[in-house]
């Protein structure tokens, strides 16, 4: 699979996921509203009411409009800066690279400008992220009540971290799997008269770096996003305590796409951090979620 197939289903199931949440949301929210006492406990903003199916629709592609915009704005930015973004992906592999004499590659004459349009998008999803996440907050605001929306602001600080720490585990993953590819991979020669190169194409690799590093700060939002969702009821801690080994499976599907090659030792090094962060999301979700569910 090629990929620019991968980021576009990526995104694909980020808008279902998206408003599968909302749909059970506001069904929630509807029910809750109906039953005894509710509504004089908590009353949603003024002017609340229920919104049609094509009013969602409407609603989800307005916001999907402005986080495309912030996407191509923040690709611009990276574009204006390619150079310095270029070699900031380059570092990470550079005593790998000046240690077994690789050089960097390019297939054809049309290779640069490819290249630059990729890592230019890829690093725009990076820089749009703060106002991506504000679009999603803001199509599932209408169906949270108060003390919901005052949970999820408490979320966002702690969002732009954990994306930045999902980067930053991306960018000193690289270079550990490139020594050991290459120490393990390559084999010692003592024939003096014969030579291996390794063809290190760039925009292979650095298309590589930037959706890992992508694709990390993403996941790394896993503990919010159940935590979230357990204040909302929609999960709960029991459930997802339950399918553990369903979850790690995903995992490590998730980490064999993500990484450039197939090998254990470079999915257990992407997979390990994710599984804590699931055990993670379930402990916060035991602490977050309604009395009721636990």
């Amino acid at each position: 699979m090629r990929k620019e197939i991968w980021v576009g289903l990526a995104g694909i199931a980020m808008v279902l996921l998206l408003a599968t949440v909302l749909f059970i949301a506001k069904k929630r929210g509807a029910s809750e509203r109906i039953s005894e006492g509710e509504a004089s406990l908590e009353e949603g903003p003024p002017g609340d009411r229920e919104m049609s199916f094509l009013e969602h629709l409407a609603e989800l592609r307005a916001r999907l409009f402005w986080a495309i915009l912030f996407w191509s704005v923040g690709s611009v930015i990276a574009w204006t800066y390619y150079e310095e973004i270029f070699w900031l992906l380059v570092k990470p592999v550079e005593p790998a690279l000046r240690k077994y004499e690789i050089p960097i590659t390019l297939q054809s004459i049309f290779e640069p400008l490819l290249l630059k349009l990729q890592i230019s998008v890829a690093a725009g999803l990076v820089i749009a992220f703060p106002g991506i996440l504000y679009e999603v907050m803001a199509f599932i605001w209408p169906a949270l009540y108060p003390h919901e929306k005052r949970f999820a602001l408490k979320l966002i600080p702690a969002s732009l971290l954990l994306f930045g720490a999902g980067v930053f585990l991306a960018y000193n993953l690289i270079p550990v799997a490139a020594l050991f590819m290459l120490q393990i991979g390559l084999p010692h020669m003592d024939n003096p008269g014969v030579k291996i190169q390794v063809l290190n194409f760039a925009r292979q690799y650095l298309w590589s770096v930037a959706k890992i590093a992508a694709a990390c700060g993403i996941l790394f939002q896993m503990p919010l996003v159940m935590m979230f969702l357990g204040k909302l009821g929609i999960v709960s801690a029991k459930s997802l305590l339950h399918y553990w080994r369903h979850a790690i499976v995903a995992i490590f599907i998730l980490s064999a796409i993500i990484t450039p090659t197939i090998d254990p030792v470079n999915m257990t090094l992407l997979a390990g951090p994710i599984i804590g962060l699931y055990f993670l999301s379930i402990l916060l979700v035991y602490l977050t979620q309604p009395k009721s569910s636990q």
